[in-house]
């Protein structure tokens, strides 16, 4: 065989045969096997031709490509390779686009025979609850893919439920030797930052009981809202999504499944809240409604002189310049002409024309959502008649509260004695009735609890002057909230005299020096002084 040397093609283990096409059918060996041309074998790589510094006269007429061996080298050039670079396989590509485990449709897989005999070991009944559901939230953590937020959601829903957040103390590190020899659950749990106590466990020494809906709840309803973004319907989706991605896992695993009950009923809380957190977010925006509003305004209450509309300097912004006085008047009477009865009425122009309309009573109470009202045809009515006073003023309905007492709200300020004497009594329960805008009602959902002032007018009717806070059907507090941050104590020495040395420099003086190398012993009077520790006389701190 000739070789031609003017336009070679370098590769690998690839060798074009020269002999003439037979039948039509160029052939060619590929690896050691002769193969039809046109037709691919797998285990050879794409070649890219290159030309050298060599004559390029005399390239062969045919296209047909020689060997080249690449000890080879030519006149007047160097072959030169080109490798063309690999490209991953989609299999093994990272990034945002892998699937986290939160997907909206995601489910676990199919538990294996293995793991299935597996997870019957390490999730018996034998074991402790707390040892198993930290083990169920260790491998939880490891089959999840975590970002900022979703983390910060979960370890916090972690805290809130009992279990402890952080590295384990006194457990040591990791070294080679035993990375080598322990299996990835293993490792797992070694690294793992959340853990739960085994003394809680004890139900003779312990304060905490296994609730799964409660804790749900209590986080869902209070703590979520106030530390999380749920200013959007999307975000709440999505803060919500993490914890029944959990209770789902815990189901999926038959991790404990003496508290199956409680995690569905954990499950139906979560939807709930997905509904409710988000008319929390718009009812706390759109209360108190324009007509309350309007009330407070007139009669002074927190709405009174918070119109900034005639300055100048917000016509450029788009702000909300309140309510001026002039037009809550006008919804004022167009209101009362809508809800408003004949007893009403009476009193109203029997007290205006007295000048004795005002506020009678003002309290600052807890209020749970019963009825709920839209406006009727003949209020509709009314509202589109050219008789209205103001134009395009949305429909009044009415809207029937009860007292509802806040369990986050301060005890009350009274003596042992009257605390004592109120504990067999029913707390009292008041109705009430306040007019609200049929916008306002969509907002909102019977069973809200709401936090606000109520005031009475003179004449009759309520209403509501500001709204601070605004919860879910099922808000509680647990006493987990008020452990949140809470640490041992911790025995702090007390300080002694400082003064100003000869050279300037600051003496603390040990008050415990003359009791003898600095222990701390017992008072002249009996009292205790501290724990036994050293100190020198004198402890010098310079400038």
């Amino acid at each position: 065989m000739e070789e031609n040397t003017t336009s070679p093609v370098v590769h690998d283990d690839t060798k074009l045969s020269s002999s003439p096409k037979a039948n039509g059918t160029a052939l060619k060996e590929v690896n050691g096997n002769v193969m039809p041309d046109g037709q691919k074998d797998a285990s050879v790589k794409p070649q890219k031709q290159v030309n050298w510094g060599g004559d390029t006269n005399g390239a062969a007429s045919d296209g047909e490509n020689q060997e080249l061996d690449a000890g080879d080298q030519a006149e007047g050039g160097t072959v030169v390779a080109v490798k063309e670079k690999k490209r991953k396989s989609k299999s093994k590509r990272k990034g945002l686009a892998a699937p986290t485990g939160f997907e909206e449709y995601y489910v676990d897989v199919p538990v294996t025979p293995a793991e299935f005999e597996e997870e019957k070991s390490i999730y018996h009944r034998s074991k402790t609850f707390s040892e198993r559901i930290e083990t169920a939230i260790q491998r939880y953590i490891a089959k999840r893919k975590f970002d900022s937020v979703r983390k910060d959601v979960f370890d916090k829903y972690m805290v809130y439920g009992g279990v402890s957040a952080g590295p384990k103390m006194f457990g040591g590190g990791l070294d080679t030797k035993m990375l080598e020899e322990s299996t990835a659950a293993e490792i797992a749990q070694f690294t793992a930052t959340n853990y739960v106590d085994y003394a809680k466990d004890d139900p003779r020494s312990s304060e905490f009981e296994v609730d799964f809906d409660g804790v749900v709840k209590g986080f869902l309803s209070s703590r979520l809202p106030q530390v999380f973004d749920i200013e959007t319907e999307q975000s709440i989706k999505n803060h919500v999504a993490i914890i029944r991605n959990l209770l789902n896992y815990l189901l999926h695993h038959d991790v404990c499944p003496e508290y199956n009950d409680q995690l569905h009923a954990a499950r139906a809380t979560c939807s709930l809240a997905e509904k409710e957190l988000w008319s929390v977010s718009q009812a706390g925006r759109i209360l108190p409604g324009d007509f309350n509003k309007a009330c407070s305004v007139i009669f002074g209450g927190s709405f009174q002189d918070t119109y900034v509309g005639d300055y100048e300097w917000t016509r450029s912004l788009d702000i909300d310049t309140g309510m001026s006085e002039d037009r809550a008047k006008k919804i004022f009477l167009a209101g009362l002409a809508a809800q408003g009865d004949n007893e009403v009425f009476e009193k109203y122009n029997k007290h205006v024309s007295k000048n004795k309309a005002k506020v009678v009573e003002n309290i600052v109470t807890g209020l749970d959502v019963v009825e709920m009202e839209l406006a009727d045809q003949e209020v509709l009515k009314y509202y589109a008649s050219p008789d209205n006073p103001v134009k395009g003023l949305a429909p009044l309905g009415r809207m029937k509260l009860k007292t509802w007492y806040d369990p986050g709200a301060a005890p009350d300020d009274i003596t042992e004695e009257e605390e004592t004497e109120l504990e067999g009594m029913e707390k009292p329960i008041t109705t009430y009735h306040i007019w609200v805008e049929d916008e306002v009602m969509t907002k909102l959902f019977v069973g809200m609890k709401l936090v606000g002032n109520l005031r009475k007018l003179s004449f009759g009717p309520w209403f509501l002057d500001s709204i601070t806070q605004v919860h879910c059907s099922f808000y509680d507090i647990l006493p987990n909230e008020l452990m949140l941050g809470w640490r041992e104590h911790q025995y702090l020495p007390p300080r002694g005299k400082r003064e100003v040395g000869e050279d300037h420099g600051e003496i603390i003086s040990n008050p415990y020096a003359e009791q003898g190398q600095g222990t701390l012993e017992e008072g002249e009077g009996g009292e205790e002084v501290g724990p036994e520790y050293e100190l020198s006389e004198d402890i010098v701190i310079e400038d």
